[in-house]
């Protein structure tokens, strides 16, 4: 192979093996051995939910272990072979050919190891994946009561990542509108893992596109050009950043979400290729002004739905086709934002850029130190760690995501303990290394609307609250003609209170509804005329109050319950959506709809 045939080379895993572990004896029996004999281990294709290879894996939460094979003509010496996972379930520990990798807790953002020493050529190298979906205590979201169901396994693509021994392991875009152009940062990670120091010259290069003019660099392909020399110690990373001066560039906007790709280029000092990486971007700005949020200077109202990514029969991993079809069906509903309860297939990002749709990204942090319960025990040591692991998650979400134009808030948890001391100290500890890393987007964390004391709202951009007067929180409406009082007047006083506690900032509602099975009408609760009547009514109250920037529909889709939930969510079935889990109907989407479609 040459140089040039293997920057970058790709190979994707498309199916493996699959053992389930439910004794926990895998590790005792060393089954990442080479010697372990695995050839009953059931077939399976890769990625997807482990809990649809059967039945009897609905729902499971345990252990389970994958073998995938590396053929060793893909194995290339003299070149740096990486191994990179989408994202798997919970713990992943990974051994190659009986050798530990490396160990990965977090079930929701990639990782990668460099597995260059662990090849050989000759026959069939076995990667050998434990998985561990069972919630902890101190893992995140920082609690075992959690909503959402913990499909298990591996849930997004596998890939072995050929290139050279020096190559580009990121390349941040921050892109700002200047005097009907842009300015273009680009900060590139090289990382050596050569015994020798490298030299060369990284090279951006921008096409303009026809419809942007005259570019200054080569009009003849109008192409925005830059370059800069670098040293890369051996086997260490170093960071490089240079910048581009667009003459022109239209901005990215709901209506037109112009993008723009960048190729960065890393050249050996004679101009030899040595490895290459393409990232998109778009130019825009967003921003608060007192009140008001600011999309390129211009205030919007936050018109949104809270989604979870599942999907009926794929779980969490779900075709590509069909993800870009529910997106396009949100954004033809007037909806102009999504707010997510954990980082989402990057798929999802990539079609939010193209269609023009906002993204408020969020770390998995849920429902942690019960807020409810103001006298609560707080184990310092365990919610240490899961903080530590939150503010891991929220750098890994932020290096992913940060050249998405759509995404314009990181928030750092939903409905948790912020109104505590220690919480209020975990949420300013968060927002301030979210800045650190990130400061062309807004930062806030989502609070329970009926508890009080969120201080660190006080360094948030937005103040965020799930509000449920009426449906959730007594007294409940259970006939149309009450939803007045019980939801319209109670949701408007407190959005009112709030607005007065945080002069200054705006407020953003980032949960409201009510269930609906689909089929039952009449005017009763449960029913769909009756979750379309709700939503209308609390919508009257957000657009009422000044202050108050808009607001998050609870939620898009019907979704699975956790099969260990309880309480107030009686079924397995969440019906919060107006459209079910297989993304039919409800007589809510066409209320829903006409509401977000008149607001211009």
């Amino acid at each position: 192979m040459t140089l040039a045939e293997a920057v970058p080379q790709t190979m994707i895993f498309n199916k493996g093996t699959f053992f389930t572990d439910i004794d926990n004896r895998g590790e005792q029996q060393e089954w990442f051995s080479l010697d372990y004999d695995k050839s009953n281990w059931m077939g399976v294709a890769v990625p997807g939910a482990w809990d649809f290879y059967s039945h009897a894996f609905w729902g499971y939460e345990g252990i389970g272990w994958y073998c995938l094979e590396i053929e060793g003509a893909r194995v290339q010496p003299g070149y740096n072979q990486r191994l990179q996972f989408g994202r798997v379930s919970g713990q992943a520990k990974v051994w190659i050919n009986g050798e530990l990798a490396g160990e990965h807790i977090g079930g929701y953002l990639p990782f990668e190891y460099d597995i260059t020493s662990f090849l050989h050529t000759n026959g069939t190298n076995q990667v050998v994946v434990r998985v561990d979906n069972v919630p902890r205590s101190n893992w995140l979201p920082g609690t075992t009561l959690i909503e959402w169901i913990q499909y298990g396994g591996i849930l997004q693509p596998v890939k072995l990542v050929t290139s050279s021994t020096c190559f580009i392991s990121s390349a941040a875009i921050e892109a700002s509108p200047d005097q009907g152009g842009a300015k273009v940062t680009c900060k590139v990670a090289l990382t050596n893992t050569e015994a020798a120091s490298f030299e060369g010259i990284i090279r951006l290069k921008i096409p303009a596109g026809s419809n942007i003019g005259n570019a200054e660099a080569d009009n003849a392909v109008h192409t925005y050009t830059a370059s800069i020399d670098v040293v890369c110690p051996a086997g260490q990373k170093a960071f490089f950043t240079t910048t581009i001066d667009m003459s022109k560039a239209q901005l990215w906007t709901l209506e037109s979400p112009q993008l723009y790709d960048v190729m960065v280029q890393l050249l050996g000092r004679g101009g030899e290729a040595v490895d290459e990486k393409q990232e998109r971007f778009g130019v825009r700005t967003i921003e608060v002004q007192g009140t008001q949020i600011c999309l390129n200077g211009e205030p919007i109202i936050i018109k949104g739905v809270n989604r979870y990514d599942e999907v009926d029969g794929y779980g969490q991993t779900v075709p590509e086709e069909v993800i870009r079809a529910d997106l396009l069906k949100i954004k033809q509903a007037g909806v102009n934002c999504i707010r997510t309860h954990y980082p989402m297939d990057p798929l999802h990002m990539d079609i939010m850029d193209e269609i023009g749709l906002l993204l408020m990204e969020e770390i998995p942090l849920n429902w942690w130190l019960k807020p409810w319960e103001i006298d609560a025990e707080v184990d310092e040591a365990e919610n240490n760690e899961i903080i530590d692991r939150a503010e891991s998650a929220l750098q890994e979400m932020i290096e992913r995501g940060r050249n998405h134009p759509c995404i314009i808030v990181w928030s750092m948890c939903n409905e948790s303990g912020t109104n505590k001391p220690y919480g209020i100290n975990a949420m300013r500890r968060l927002m301030r290394k979210a800045r650190e890393l990130d400061s062309t987007r807004l930062v806030s964390f989502v609070a329970v609307g009926h508890t009080s004391g969120h201080q660190a709202f006080d360094e948030a951009d937005i103040v965020f609250i799930n509000l449920y007067y009426g449906s959730v929180i007594e007294p409940f409406a259970y006939h149309i003609d009450q939803l007045n009082e019980f939801a319209t007047a109670p949701t408007a006083n407190h959005l009112r209170d709030t607005v007065a506690e945080f002069q200054g900032k705006p407020v953003v509602v980032t949960e409201f509804g009510m269930q609906a099975i689909t089929g039952i009408h009449g005017d009763h609760r449960y029913s769909e005329a009756f979750q379309a009547a709700y939503i209308e009514s609390v919508w009257q109250a957000i657009t009422s109050v000044d202050g108050v920037q808009g607001g998050l529909l609870w939620c898009w889709a019907d979704y699975y319950h956790r099969r260990t939930l309880a309480g107030a969510w009686s079924a397995a079935y969440g019906s919060y959506g107006v459209v079910t889990i297989d993304r039919q109907d409800k007589e809510a989407l066409h209320t829903l709809t006409r509401l977000f479609q008149d607001i211009v």
